[in-house]
């Protein structure tokens, strides 16, 4: 994994997360067992501190779930999580709430995020009085001014609601309600997938920014390698609920080792037609019956006899971890 312990903010160990969907009437009366969809399969990875760290792959991956429970909005059914050195695993919410103000999210979609009923300033003064970062309303209305004006808004902005701004000017907004509660650690669902082309490198180049003047590490979720290349350090492939391969940026850009990091970073858009490649082929397997071999053998071009049989293990493979037949467990 990463650095040494001290460097290390943020270590996930095998993680685990899984829902029971629910059963109608008819499957209870034909006594059909609870279906249960297996969304994070022993994932694991660490986070140093001030560093950007990546989780890519087709939605429906497990990324955007695996950041969920880092942060503890959802239980995890299995696995440990060890925050700044402490174990919060198994915390209670109200054990929970003095590691929350350490540990903030921006999310997917910049409106749905923000209170509608809510002014701008009471948005962002909110976790700070709540969480008793401030010792006051006078603070709060002080360090309220200061994060606008760090992510590009004038003071008479402030009185003003979500649906008066634009996408990109409402992602800064949550940004600096991530900031209000003096986090060291920040996860970032998708920040920029809902915004233009032209806004997405703003607000990327303002993260960047506020990592360097704050100190914060980050989480990253993204679908869109070529975003991911330009903000993260190091990153981790996920398919199927399972970390396929794991590595600094410019190893993983550069030669990709595991069939499905091929295949993505082949699929990526170009200009160039000869150098276009073809999609995968076939469906991803259901979470809800996970295969018993490699969870990409269905759709991978080098498929070989064992990798239907035998799921294989995330192993050092020239300075990054894979998880492929291909390059054995010797």
């Amino acid at each position: 994994m990463g650095g040494s312990r001290r460097d290390v903010l943020l270590e996930v160990t095998d993680l685990v997360q899984s829902f029971s969907q629910p059963r109608g009437i008819l499957d209870r009366l034909a006594g059909r067992p609870v279906k249960t969809v297996h969304a994070v399969n022993g994932v694991s990875f660490d986070i140093l501190r001030g560093e950007v760290f990546s989780l890519v792959g087709e939605s429906g991956c497990g990324k955007s779930t695996t950041a969920r429970t880092v942060v503890r909005l959802l239980e995890p059914k299995a696995g440990r999580i060890v925050f700044d050195g402490e174990d919060i695993t198994a915390y209670s919410p109200s054990r929970m709430m003095p590691v929350r103000k350490k540990m903030q999210m921006i999310f997917q979609d910049p409106y749905a995020s923000l209170n509608p009923r809510q002014k701008i300033k009471d948005i962002i003064k909110e976790p700070m009085l709540f969480h008793g970062t401030v010792s006051g309303k006078e603070e709060a209305e002080n360090r309220m001014l200061r994060l606008l004006d760090i992510v590009g808004f004038r003071p008479e902005q402030a009185d003003r609601y979500p649906h008066q701004f634009s996408g990109g000017q409402r992602q800064r907004i949550g940004i600096a309600r991530a900031l209000a509660t003096n986090p060291s650690f920040i996860v970032a669902d998708e920040p920029v997938s809902a915004l233009d082309v032209s806004i997405q490198a703003q607000v990327l180049n303002l993260m960047m920014d506020l990592r360097d003047e704050f100190g914060l590490s980050y989480m990253f979720i993204a679908h869109d390698l070529s975003v991911v290349r330009h903000v993260t350090e190091r990153l981790g492939i996920m398919y199927l609920g399972f970390i396929v391969e794991q590595g600094d940026r410019d190893s993983i850009f550069g030669h990709p080792l595991h069939p499905y990091t091929q295949a993505l970073l082949a699929a990526a858009p170009t200009l160039d037609r000869e150098k276009a490649a073809a999609p995968l082929q076939g469906d991803v397997p259901s979470p809800i019956s996970l295969p018993p071999g490699c969870p990409f053998a269905g759709r991978c071009p080098r498929k070989m006899e064992v990798c239907d049989a035998r799921r294989p293990s995330l192993l050092p493979v020239e300075g990054r971890m894979v998880a492929c037949h291909l390059y054995g467990e010797e």
